[in-house]
């Protein structure tokens, strides 16, 4: 019993060893010279290992992130990662002035919006208040104002709030802060 355990352990062992080592950054990655400087225009960009997303991915770059673009395959680009390269879709970047004008007017922007509740019987307006986190999800909704005097109706627009998702709002020096939006909705 106790050799079986010991074999087991050590045929673990060699499995484990058999692994291939995580890639590490050359000399040649380091002296390729970049043909772009692009930034990150959504708020994840996943890097992989090849110009599919058949795999999971290696990195991630963060929203407004400064790329090193070494190369392009039809619509994915190659790019500089910390332990050599990687591959993201081209159409997650923007430009710089692109990126200036994000990064100089720091408003909430949608991702995606809060879906349209629709109710043609009632007039008034609702007023939501959201708390949306360091990568645009919303993380509370609190209702401030309901004229329309329909409880069922302001709760479903509650609801659709919870479910939208913000860019995250980004300060100078990139970093990234919880803000609040106001979000009004007329019937």
């Amino acid at each position: 019993m106790r050799i079986k355990l010991i074999l087991l352990v050590v045929l673990v062992l060699a499995a484990g060893c058999m692994r291939h080592p995580a890639p590490v950054a050359t000399n040649q990655d380091a002296a390729r010279l970049a043909i772009a400087i692009r930034y990150v225009g959504v708020p994840v960009m996943n890097v992989y290992a090849f110009p599919t997303n058949s795999n999971g991915p290696i990195t991630r770059f963060g929203y407004l992130e400064t790329v090193s673009v070494l190369g392009l395959k039809g619509e994915w680009s190659e790019v500089r990662t910390l332990t050599g390269s990687g591959w993201v879709k081209t159409a997650e970047m923007i430009d710089a002035p692109e990126a200036a004008k994000l990064a100089a007017n720091p408003s909430p922007r949608f991702l995606n919006p809060p879906a349209q509740v629709i109710n043609n019987r009632v007039r008034g307006e609702i007023v939501l208040e959201a708390k949306v986190n360091t990568d645009g999800e919303v993380i509370g909704v609190r209702l401030v104002k309901n004229t329309t005097r329909n409880t069922a109706l302001a709760q479903q627009n509650v609801q659709a709030m919870q479910a939208a998702k913000f860019y995250p709002m980004v300060q100078k020096g990139g970093q990234r802060v919880v803000f609040s939006y106001e979000h009004k909705i007329y019937y």
